[in-house]
């Protein structure tokens, strides 16, 4: 997995790259804990918001399109096609 972070206009965000077809779920979760400046074990537990099951099934193939966005732990979180995961503050 590779990942970025920085901030944009004041917001704190990351974009990750995963490889791997199971573990888009945890790299929702490494990703927020990177952009919140925490541990993965500190934050809620993903499954509080989206059934990361779920959420790694949508991801396990060879998609070319599409994205799945929810708010997790106080940040927006946009998981594309291309299963780059983006984590923005969340506005709500």
């Amino acid at each position: 997995m590779s990942s970025q972070v920085g901030t944009e206009a004041g917001e704190s965000r990351a974009q990750t790259q995963h490889r791997a077809v199971s573990e888009t779920s945890r790299a929702v979760v490494d990703a927020v804990a990177e952009v919140a400046g925490t541990t993965p074990t500190a934050l809620p537990g993903l499954n509080d918001v989206v059934d990361p099951d779920a959420l790694d099934a949508i991801f396990a193939g060879d998609r070319t399109n599409g994205q799945v966005t929810f708010n997790y732990a106080g940040y927006r979180v946009t998981v594309d096609a291309d299963r780059r995961v983006s984590v923005v503050e969340s506005v709500e």
